[in-house]
């Protein structure tokens, strides 16, 4: 370590420290989980007192950059969940958040346009799933007139009502269109919510593993997120009033039916309870539905929302979508909430500038109204079915000496396979050796879970490539693990 800090500086010794740890942590040269020196044996290298050391270390520590655990000494975080009740740190709202998995995350990508890459990760319909003869069809009897001025930043009124009646068809969800918040999307539903509704510092329970870590919506809102623990039935809600006690949780975030990454699906019994202790904590809870429609299983009890239940008009903030049932370019979700919180919402989404395509409003109502849409629907879950199948016949077949579903049983709707590693491996070699193979797909610490842990979509490629993906995955795993074939 050839760098030291400027005795001359007008900047502190403790900040000139912090501010180098800080650099060398998110440009990359410290990796995740990479160990820090002791502060004595920082201090003896720098030649400062201990106690500057250590007010450096408490400053990447409240930023959530580093932690220290009693045994394994000072590491590079290796995730964003909290893990101890912090005051307000200011460093949190001023600079960039910290992302552990970026550089992961950017290996990823990048592999995207690799030739003869399998990509196993995106959550979305594969085009001959989306509806565009449908669409093409029914943007010829639109009305261009009222695009010439604003709408109602509630959104289009016809489309609202619209809402209304297929969520009452559908989900069993009673909402007036007044009620009813037209969005960009999911993320922009959460971002609208995470910005007027709490305020930077405050913590929010999310289920842990989740796609919001991955997200980053609620941590660039400078919101603290608590892991609520997750298992084969979804989240526990029996742990929530500790986390709400410990860490002054201030709501509650989950997508209860067949959630992303896990595919698990919270049980009936475990939705009663999670409002029961919402009510008697009263905090909201946000559930976030963007596969609720898409079961495949015609022989399971399909489950209600949240929203539709016994308390559940008091409690919860409804989010929908139509990424996961149409085109995700249609960049068209909502949120039901009570009139209060929509009303102030509306203002939110006026001051912050967001607006929502009215082009884009008028063609979703002319999709929800469609007698087409049934149809539609029923197509996407059959090939789904197929492919579910197809993938879950791939992964006994191929990765069984390696790998098992999360879950019991196979996802009964949604997109995705959970599958737990049957001995860990860094993430990074996993995935070096995935995009060597010609497949790639998002491990667990993407979702906050850490290594050990893979996500596998159905939803996007054909069966052929689902065999062929699974046939390479095997061969990642085997040269991995080291576990002989069975």
């Amino acid at each position: 370590m050839d760098w030291k800090p400027q005795s001359g500086s007008n900047v502190s010794i403790y900040k000139q420290i912090y501010y180098y740890y800080e650099d060398q942590i998110r440009n990359g040269a410290l990796v995740p989980g990479a160990q820090l020196p002791t502060e004595r044996q920082l201090a003896q290298r720098l030649s400062v007192n201990r106690s500057t050391v250590s007010t450096a270390y408490e400053e990447l520590r409240a930023t959530g950059l580093i932690n220290s655990l009693q045994g394994s000494g000072t590491r590079v975080s290796e995730h964003m969940w909290e893990t101890s009740p912090k005051v307000p740190n200011w460093e949190r709202y001023t600079r960039r958040t910290y992302d552990p998995g970026a550089s992961l995350m950017a290996t990823i990508l990048n592999s995207f346009s690799n030739p003869g890459m399998i990509n196993m990760t995106k959550g979305e319909l594969s085009p001959d799933l989306m509806p565009m003869e449908l669409l093409r069809g029914l943007s010829k009897d639109m009305d261009f007139k009222p695009f010439s001025y604003h709408t109602d930043l509630r959104g289009d009124w016809d489309l609202r009502k619209a809402l209304s009646e297929f969520l009452l068809s559908t989900q069993q969800i009673r909402t007036e269109p007044a009620n009813v918040l037209i969005t960009s999307g999911v993320k922009h539903s959460l971002s609208l919510i995470a910005r007027t509704l709490l305020r930077p510092g405050e913590a929010i329970a999310v289920e842990g593993p989740s796609y919001l870590y991955a997200m980053q919506v609620f941590t660039e809102a400078g919101l603290r997120m608590i892991k609520l623990p997750v298992d084969e039935n979804g989240l526990i809600p029996e742990k929530l009033p500790d986390l709400y006690h410990k860490y002054r949780v201030r709501m509650v975030v989950t997508n209860p039916s067949f959630q992303n990454p896990t595919g698990t699906s919270l049980t009936l019994s475990r939705r009663k309870k999670l409002i029961e202790i919402c009510e008697q904590l009263a905090i909201p809870l946000v559930e976030d539905d963007p596969y609720g429609l898409l079961q495949l299983d015609d022989s399971k009890e399909i489950l209600p929302s949240l929203r539709s239940m016994s308390g559940g008009e008091r409690f919860v903030i409804y989010l929908g979508t139509l990424s996961k049932i149409a085109s995700p370019g249609m960049r068209t979700g909502w949120i039901v909430a009570p009139s209060s919180v929509i009303s102030r919402l509306v203002e939110a989404k006026y001051l912050m500038g967001y607006s929502t395509s009215h082009l884009g409003e008028r063609l979703a109502n002319q999709l929800l109204c469609s007698p087409k849409l049934r149809d539609h629907l029923s197509g996407v879950r059959h090939t789904l079915r197929l492919r579910r199948e197809c993938i879950l016949v791939a992964i006994k077949r191929e990765l069984e000496p390696y790998a098992d579903l999360f879950a019991r049983q196979a996802p009964a709707g949604g997109f995705y396979v959970w599958l737990k590693l049957k001995r860990q491996v860094p993430d990074k070699v996993l995935i070096e050796h995935a995009i060597r193979e010609g497949v790639i797909f998002y491990p667990g610490s993407i979702y906050g879970e850490g290594s050990g842990y893979i996500r596998l979509t159905y939803a996007s490629i054909a069966e052929k490539d689902i065999e062929e993906g699974v046939r390479r995955i095997r061969n990642v795993l085997k040269q991995l693990l080291g576990i002989s074939d069975l």
